[in-house]
């Protein structure tokens, strides 16, 4: 079967990884000269290795501590022995993902009738998968997020995440290989966020750059084998993780195409379905109270650790009852 990725991201690029050397001819269509280029933060959480090998040249640093901020005071300082995950270089991990792969840059995709065209010309496929991130989706369903890149010497085995009572949004301090990535993103307007960042930011200025980022957990509508990664939702709406979970969807459509099954039954039945809707899930309801101090309760009561698995996504009911519990007692 042919077929056609829409998007060449973590989703779309490693969905061709996932069906290199099968029976399925895949091509991907990216619009850019370059993979890679959305501005975000260049985290991987641990399990990602489960899916996909990290090209080890494309590893930056081993995560294996967070610092979790509110109001700019430090709550927990949590370091573990054991890896929590990277700091990749994004474009060099896609670009070696890619290698063998059909992966077409500079070829943006239309619709043109019931067609989809790539420089005037018909693309043919049995299939079209789209991997578009954000685009095409309603503003609502995401937020405003800004970067700036610094050359501040962040310990390269340390993420700062910052939050704060009056936005529903988050901070970061993530390192790289030049300095440090530190942004914000939430529910606001970009001027209030570059003023909010200003407390966060350090080191020289290097570059600035944004994007918006969904936020709205998995678009229901789309659960219909034609969408992955942030195009479907995959982002962890409180931390606003994108590139492991997206990779996660793409090796459930993969095994879906391969075993000829229903991608939205198989996708259900996942662990990432479930944890990406608990954490949408806690941003609707803060939404719908017009208030973040349920997350201020969770963040200043609950075991740090428990916070850390939440925030990976790595947690069952039990972790959820734990940490929710001490919010109303």
């Amino acid at each position: 079967m042919r077929v056609a990725v829409i998007g060449g991201g973590p989703a779309g690029i490693s969905l061709a990884y996932f069906l290199k050397g099968t029976k399925h001819e895949v091509t991907v269509y990216e619009a850019l000269d370059s993979l890679g280029l959305k501005p975000c933060a260049w985290g991987v959480m641990r399990g990602l290795e489960e899916y996909i090998t990290i090209p080890r040249e494309s590893i930056i640093s081993t995560l294996k501590g967070f610092k979790i901020y509110l109001d700019g005071k430090l709550l927990y300082d949590v370091r573990f022995d054991h890896s929590l995950g990277y700091i990749i270089d994004k474009p060099l991990f896609l670009e070696k993902l890619s290698e063998g792969i059909d992966v077409r840059k500079k070829s943006k995709v239309t619709k043109k009738g019931e067609n989809l065209e790539v420089n005037g010309e018909k693309i043919e496929a049995e299939k079209v998968i789209y991997s578009t991130g954000h685009y095409g989706l309603d503003s609502s369903l995401s937020i405003p997020a800004i970067q700036y890149l610094t050359n501040y010497n962040q310990d390269p085995e340390t993420v700062e995440m910052y939050f704060y009572s009056d936005l529903l949004g988050y901070g970061w301090v993530f390192p790289d290989n030049v300095g440090a990535r530190i942004g914000i993103g939430g529910y606001s307007e970009v001027p209030f966020l570059k003023e909010k960042v200003k407390q966060i930011v350090k080191g020289k200025t290097l570059g600035f750059h944004g994007a918006r980022v969904v936020d709205y957990g998995i678009v229901e509508s789309r659960l219909n084998g034609e969408y992955v990664g942030e195009a479907l939702g995959t982002v962890y709406a409180v931390t606003g993780e994108g590139i492991r979970p997206s990779i996660m969807s793409s090796r459930i459509m993969a095994d879906s195409i391969l075993n000829n099954e229903d991608f939205s039954k198989e996708f259900k039945k996942s662990k990432l379905y479930w944890s990406l809707q608990i954490h949408a899930d806690v941003i609707k309801r803060a939404k719908s109270s017009n208030s973040t101090k349920g997350l201020e309760k969770v963040l200043m009561r609950a075991d740090p650790k428990l916070v850390i698995k939440f925030a990976l996504g790595d947690f069952d009911k039990t972790d959820l009852f734990k940490l929710f519990l001490r919010t109303v007692i």
